[in-house]
């Protein structure tokens, strides 16, 4: 089973970087857990202390009622409670028989979190969920799902904005610190700025200095703490 787990994280998107070493010993360290059809896997508002990665079977994820995903093999979720030592922001449980990989938050801090390349891939997909999951709520009529949402999205806003007033950021540099939060490499970031790479490189330094720190991950975590 370990050897089959580690050939199953090696797929994972978030993981494809890591290294050898640290998948073996997520594949010999990790839990699994296994879930029948209609057990909950976490509530909506639940202390969070374990990311998953499914392994086999389909988990629905539903925000007051309301399905807004379905998770499938090869998808993971449960992630955001880590990152951001928040609640759980939504509830989750098994379509039908499931099979887990549990990967805690001692785990998930030891191994993974210091890998930038692994908080990016987190954050592209957190991004991507978010954009998808309020499209889904507003096709529902449903109001206070949706200003729970948005509210949410202007506190996170107003903390971004403040710390980059803190730390003396130009408007320019606050773009590209924005965009690094959203998980977009320099290339994109390039692209989108219509700046150049050279350019783009300039100012991810006077961010790491004006914030003080040496690596993207550390900003993205200093954003969403």
């Amino acid at each position: 089973m370990e050897n089959k787990n580690l050939d199953f994280l090696r797929k994972i998107d978030f993981l494809t970087k890591a290294s050898t070493d640290t998948l073996e010993c997520l594949a010999s360290e990790c839990q699994l857990r296994d879930l029948d059809v209609g057990a909950v896997l976490f509530s909506d508002g639940e202390e969070g202390r374990s990311m998953y990665v499914i392994l086999s079977g389909e988990l629905i994820v539903s925000k007051n009622g309301i399905e807004i995903a379905r998770r499938t093999k090869g998808d993971y979720l449960g992630e955001m409670a880590l990152i951001e030592s928040q609640p759980r922001s939504a509830t989750v449980k098994s379509a039908v028989p499931s099979l887990l990989l549990e990967i805690t938050q001692e785990q998930f801090q030891t191994k993974l979190s210091a890998s930038p390349d692994v908080l990016m891939a987190i954050m592209k997909t957190l991004s991507f969920r978010a954009r998808e999951n309020l499209k889904i709520l507003e096709s529902q009529d449903s109001g206070r799902v949706r200003s729970h949402q948005v509210e949410g999205e202007v506190k996170l806003e107003e903390h971004t904005k403040y710390l980059m007033q803190e730390a003396g950021l130009t408007s320019r540099e606050a773009d590209v610190a924005r965009l690094i939060c959203e998980g977009l490499s320099d290339k994109e970031i390039a692209k989108m700025l219509d700046l150049s790479h050279h350019t783009v490189k300039d100012h991810l330094k006077k961010i790491y200095s004006k914030f003080r720190v040496h690596a993207r991950s550390q900003l993205v975590s200093l954003m969403y703490k």
